[in-house]
């Protein structure tokens, strides 16, 4: 039986939130908060918080346009199970990033945009990385470090050509950003503020 493409479940919404957007601000903390909010970047992810201030935090950029893609793996005092996937959402989170399958399954089946974050530090890694895809079909796969997603990518296209590829993780300089989508990464994730603005 021919393993199901991820390209054949991703919705056109869902589509729409990656198109055009070609840097997403990786926010860390509350100066962080504050620069992305006032810059034209669309696409956050929000990368700290905790159960007390999350919510502020989602609506601080929510209020300035931003569509916000939650870390659960790094929200202090939120545990990885489905009822804090329906927290976020309820909160105004429209997705959810993980290094976890079953999370991002569940955030899937609740209609929230899902970003699989897998790290390419091996062969070894690259295959759980392809068999995680495989497991929880993604809206999009995060790639770190960035440098290593071109490579990646022709693998992960074979098999899921339709998926979204992210590269984040150890970006130095915008050639580098314009780099890596010229070798058709269709987004880089960066925490340092000076990309947001450029």
């Amino acid at each position: 039986m021919a393993s199901r493409r991820i390209g054949d479940t991703r919705s056109a919404e869902h589509d729409g939130v990656f198109t055009g957007r070609h840097i997403i601000a990786g926010v860390r903390n509350e100066e962080a908060l504050a620069i992305a909010a006032r810059s034209p970047v669309g696409l956050t992810y929000l990368l700290f918080g905790n159960t007390l201030n999350i919510a502020d935090l989602i609506a601080t950029l929510r209020d300035h346009g931003k569509v916000v893609l939650v870390n659960l793996d790094l929200i202090a005092g939120l545990s990885r199970d489905s009822c804090n996937v329906d927290y976020l959402a309820q909160r105004g989170a429209a997705g959810i990033v993980s290094t976890h399958q079953e999370i991002l399954r569940t955030a899937k089946n609740r209609g929230l945009i899902t970003v699989l974050r897998t790290f390419a530090l091996d062969s070894y890694a690259v295959e759980a990385g392809l068999r995680a895809i495989q497991n929880c079909q993604p809206h999009a796969v995060e790639i770190l470090p960035a440098v290593a997603a071109p490579r990646v990518a022709v693998r992960i296209r074979q098999a899921h050509p339709g998926l979204r590829i992210i590269g984040g993780g150890l970006v130095a300089s915008l050639k580098e950003v314009e780099w890596l989508l010229s070798e058709g990464i269709d987004a880089v994730s960066v925490s340092d503020p000076q990309f947001w603005i450029a």
